[in-house]
């Protein structure tokens, strides 16, 4: 719209004549215009505009408003739609048009990586068109765990997490068409499509996940079961020189299997971009069990969940595995029924 400015003088010039009706009048113009022509960006913002010349000129704001959402729909690419259509079938109208619009569409040619085993990954892909390989690396070993195509989504396993590291390598086999929705953008899209989110969690809860890719090889990152029972975990945070950052500080142990353990702790600061990778030494005790067991490991930060009231879920993998006997001393406190 070439004479955008233009028009603007012109809204501007009835304002300060108090002719009110003509600039919402002219700005429902432009919006439609701008609507029909499929440059959504720019409509969204002289509705802004229209909101501010005159709040009440609520019949002008409805029309503009479901003109815009009209054309959104009419705009999307329905070989997206269908590929996606068990999902989108769960959306309303306007979640549908947050959605398609608020990703950003994409393309990679063949043998690219998208992510690693180990990066910090803050994206959803929606794979459209093409093939992927997903692979976990143990040790010297990279293990094939599925073959990706169209209808297939990457990321998911650390995507609702404040922070993750990837717990997968993903690399295409074809040239790969996707959109991909970033986390900061889907929280932004919830401020006017709150329903969004929880829907697309319920999705992604239903998708075999990386955890059941992982146990159908047996390559379970926690190898035996993880132990829900209670215990302190001391931390010291150390940084890439070995030295210690900060003091220790004290968590709530969640759960613990031989490889790794989740803890809770209380904080005011931000501290899922600080720990994330990090290596810490964790001392461990379990009074509130009447033991005297002490546990003393050392691991690395893979993931940090936000929960409500300033807490925050940490999962360790440990550097070493716990030994056998001292795990089985665990499971005889966790469930005293077995001695």
């Amino acid at each position: 719209m070439a004479d955008l400015s233009e028009h603007e003088k012109l809204i501007g010039q009835y304002m300060s004549e108090g002719n009110t009706e003509a600039a919402v009048q002219l700005l429902s113009e432009l919006i439609i215009k701008a609507a029909r022509e499929k440059n959504f960006d720019q409509a969204e913002a002289l509705r802004n505009r229209l909101f501010e010349v005159d709040s009440m000129a609520l019949g002008e704001i409805v029309k503009t408003g479901e003109i815009i959402e009209t054309e959104k729909s009419n705009a999307i690419d329905k070989a997206h739609l269908r590929t996606w259509s068990e999902l989108y079938d769960s959306l309303v109208a306007e979640e549908t048009n947050a959605l398609f619009y608020g990703m950003q569409p994409g393309e990679i040619p063949e043998n690219h990586m998208l992510f690693k085993q180990g990066d910090i990954c803050s994206r959803l892909y929606f794979i459209d068109r093409g093939r992927l390989k997903m692979f976990y690396r143990q040790g010297d070993k990279a293990i094939l765990l599925k073959t990706l195509g169209p209808g297939d989504m990457v990321g998911e396993d650390t995507f609702f997490f404040a922070d993750a590291l990837c717990t997968t390598s993903v690399i295409t086999d074809a040239v790969v068409k996707f959109h991909a929705l970033d986390k900061d953008r889907l929280a932004k899209l919830s401020e006017t499509a709150p329903g969004l989110e929880p829907k697309i969690r319920d999705y992604c809860a239903k998708l075999e996940s990386v955890a059941d890719l992982l146990k159908a090889k047996s390559l379970e990152r926690r190898v035996r079961q993880r132990l829900n029972m209670p215990g302190k975990v001391i931390v010291q945070i150390f940084d890439d020189q070995k030295k210690p950052v900060g003091k220790p500080f004290r968590g709530e142990l969640l759960d613990i299997s031989t490889s790794g353990l989740a803890f809770i702790f209380k904080t005011t600061l931000k501290s899922d971009a600080m720990l994330l990778g990090r290596k810490l030494n964790m001392a461990l005790s379990f009074d509130e069990l009447e033991s005297d067991l002490k546990i003393k490991k050392s691991g690395a930060v893979v993931a940090v969940n936000f929960e409500p009231f300033n807490e925050y879920i940490v999962h360790v993998e440990f550097i070493k595995n716990l030994e056998p006997d001292v795990f089985d001393e665990l499971e005889e406190l966790s469930d005293p029924a077995k001695d």
